[in-house]
């Protein structure tokens, strides 16, 4: 479970409940969101590739972050999606794969 979400101008870094931290670049939760837009571009590496590069082309700012429930936020990207709900658990898999441990 997520405890804490503290956020800075390029990236964030997520307190988890078993003591984990990690920096994460919101470029990099961005390329893993999850809404029925961006998910089926990431269905195999060459499109995931695609991807990535289209986001790293786009203005990444910092986005707004909201919580839903218990379970997830929901990131508002100025560069356009904001329907994408990140559950804790799909955020501890990117910081694990993407992030940097602190």
């Amino acid at each position: 479970m997520l405890t804490d979400l503290e956020r800075g101008d390029e990236d964030c870094v997520l307190r988890f409940a078993d003591g984990s931290s990690f920096k994460l670049s919101y470029l990099s939760i961005r390329c893993r969101c999850q809404c029925a837009n961006c998910k089926p571009r990431q269905e195999n590496e060459q499109r995931l590739l695609e991807f990535e590069e289209e986001v790293a082309r786009l203005r990444v700012e910092k986005p707004r972050a909201e919580p839903v429930g218990r379970y997830g936020i929901r990131f508002d990207w100025p560069s356009g999606c904001s329907s994408g709900i990140h559950s804790f658990s799909h955020l501890r898999s990117v910081a694990e794969e993407l992030g940097s441990a602190i």
